[in-house]
């Protein structure tokens, strides 16, 4: 089986140089989704200290584009996310902010979501305050 390399302008491209997502056997393995904007190549601002205030939001917010990144590139690839298999939850304020990510991901997956591990870190790349990576059966 040939693995295919996954890109489209419509997410950012890995700020650590990997690729966006990988096809292969079937299935689509996307790399884990920052909170960056396509259209600017910047992350989605977070407060200084979220727990004094606007953290809500932040992560919110953050949650809200990593979705939108890891939909960009499902649709490249010719998958849809909401067949997603399983995803993968990042962030370093699981405790503070767990049910901001919970009730964002049932917003997004309305109907039959994908399974789910949600995994608290000490920091994320650019201090991002969440990161999604997903594997999703190719259509």
């Amino acid at each position: 089986m040939e693995r295919h390399v996954i890109f489209t302008p419509d997410a950012p491209w890995s700020p650590g140089g990997s690729s966006q997502a990988i096809a292969y056997n079937g299935l689509l393995h996307v790399s884990g989704q920052l909170p960056i904007d396509p259209a600017t190549g910047q992350m989605l601002p977070r407060p200084l200290n979220p727990l004094f205030g606007g953290g809500d939001e932040a992560v919110g917010a953050q949650m809200r584009q990593c979705l939108k990144n890891l939909d960009a590139i499902c649709r490249a690839a010719g998958a849809d996310v909401f067949n997603a298999i399983k995803l993968t939850i990042y962030t370093p304020m699981l405790i503070e902010f767990g049910h901001v990510i919970d009730r964002v991901y049932r917003e997004f997956f309305t109907d039959d979501p994908p399974a789910r591990s949600m995994i608290g870190v000490n920091v994320l790349q650019g201090n991002a305050l969440a990161q999604v990576d997903a594997i999703v059966p190719l259509a």
